[in-house]
């Protein structure tokens, strides 16, 4: 060995342990394919969130209704049931559109949620009040669905409108950088919103809001959170798990459409990466793996088992048949 290479080695074995490497996740695909059946608009899946290990609630961005499904581990197998109408539409009106692209859940509070984009569409960047709306969904304890009599719905617009960092990326179309929401977990007695544009010379936003200011008739309380997640990079979907968040990153913008010619984005959507997040005073995001090639655009994920040294996850994806299901494990950075 050369001298200056064991001097290396030798100084790296005495480093005390603050010091060393940081250790890294190590993501790794899991084999049989899940299944997923029987979910309308079913080339369109974007959201999806399970209250127990049973019941799932399943939501297409080209809906304005929300699906239930039952989760059969055993066969890995999820299955759609009944509609559940968020909107109600007359006849002879033009369709509403809440374009929704996140679900939560709160099972202590038996309470699921539900986001649109708050955003314009994304061929013609039309503007719908409708997308602007956040739901709340009570579940029965019994039966784990859906109560159809009891949703209440919000908006996080009133607060976007007020937010100086935001505001001007509001009703933008996607390939101009405009605000758009593509995620939306529950930890901790709060609503994360994860933000997929703008992206702001390589940053990232995700919304923190209580969910008892937003369902009141006053301003929600929410808290702004600046992640670094690279020049047009945005975020398609967040999840809690132990220790924090799992962000799924993908083109923050849209590609070019016939109305909009032009586009800021700076990489098709062919690559999805997923960090890990941990709140604190400095917004820092390590990565934990980078999936791999699918048909389709990751748009949702769900945590199947979370544990010490490791979390599973099944990710779903828009433009696939059936969501194209695949999942993986992700494994944690293990320092003892």
């Amino acid at each position: 060995m050369k001298p200056t290479l064991l001097l290396s080695t030798l100084l790296l074995s005495a480093l005390p342990a603050a010091l060393a490497a940081p250790a890294s996740w190590r993501m790794e695909p899991l084999s049989p394919v899940w299944q997923v059946t029987g979910f309308a608009e079913s080339l369109d899946l974007s959201a999806i969130a399970a209250v127990n290990d049973t019941r799932c609630l399943v939501g297409s961005d080209e809906l304005f209704s929300v699906q239930n499904g039952t989760i059969d581990t055993a066969t890995r197998r999820i299955s759609g049931g009944g509609l559940v109408p968020l909107l109600t539409v007359g006849k002879g009106k033009k369709k509403k559109e809440i374009d929704i692209e996140g679900i939560a859940v709160s099972p202590k509070d038996n309470r699921y949620y539900i986001t649109g984009s708050h955003g314009t569409g994304k061929k013609k960047g039309d503007f719908q009040p409708s997308r602007c709306s956040v739901f709340e969904l009570s579940v029965d304890p019994a039966t784990a669905e859906v109560r159809p009599d009891q949703i209440r719905q919000a908006s996080l617009l009133p607060w976007l409108e007020k937010n100086a960092e935001l505001n001007a990326f509001l009703r933008q179309p996607l390939q101009q950088n405009g605000f758009n929401i593509e995620g939306l977990t529950f930890s901790g007695g709060k609503l994360y919103f994860g933000v997929r544009g703008p992206n702001v010379s390589g940053t990232g936003f995700v919304i923190e809001a209580d969910p008892d200011s937003l369902f009141s008739d006053g301003m929600p309380e929410c808290r702004l959170h600046r992640l670094p997640l690279g020049e047009g990079r945005g975020i398609r979907e967040i999840a809690a798990v132990e220790g924090g968040f799992l962000i799924l990153t993908g083109n923050a913008s849209a590609e070019a459409s016939e109305k909009f010619p032009v586009s800021l984005s700076r990489s098709g959507d062919g690559r999805f990466e997923v960090l890990h997040w941990q709140p604190g005073k400095t917004e820092t995001v390590s990565s934990v793996g980078t999936l791999p090639p699918f048909a389709g655009k990751a748009e949702a994920l769900l945590v199947l088992e979370d544990q010490k040294n490791y979390v599973d996850v099944l990710v779903l994806f828009d433009g696939a048949q059936d969501g194209g299901p695949r999942s993986l494990r992700l494994h944690r950075p293990q320092t003892d």
